[in-house]
């Protein structure tokens, strides 16, 4: 009895999925806007986990998709938004200046320089 896995169609699968692997993977680096990549890395993801099912990896194909399918872009996805949001200076908006920051040499309790602060 032959191997079912074993001939010409099994081998074109597997050319196949190699090279929708090489494909996503050339889109991923590509990708320019992060927000996109990540969502071009979850479909990477999917495309090995479906090159490790060809490859007779069902294990190793579910924690594939689990991870890089979900979590790594999901992470990926939250601290971009993270970043923003730390850039536009947090949840109110406000820019990140706060009076003991103050660079101009004075605080906001001293008048005409008396008991200014020396930097």
């Amino acid at each position: 009895m032959s191997d079912p896995f074993s001939g010409p169609l099994a081998d074109a699968l597997i050319v196949t999925a190699l090279m929708m692997a090489a494909f996503m993977a050339t889109a991923v680096v590509l990708t320019r806007d992060p927000a996109r990549q990540a969502i071009v890395l979850s479909g990477y993801g999917m495309v090995l986990g479906v090159l490790f099912l060809v490859l007779q990896a069902p294990d190793v194909a579910m924690s594939q998709i689990g991870v890089g399918t979900v979590v790594v872009p999901l992470i990926v996805v939250l601290a971009l938004h993270a970043t923003r949001r730390h850039r536009k200076g947090g949840d109110t908006g406000e820019d990140d200046r706060h009076p003991d920051n103050d660079t101009t040499g004075t605080t906001a309790g001293s008048a005409g320089g008396a008991g200014g602060d020396a930097r």
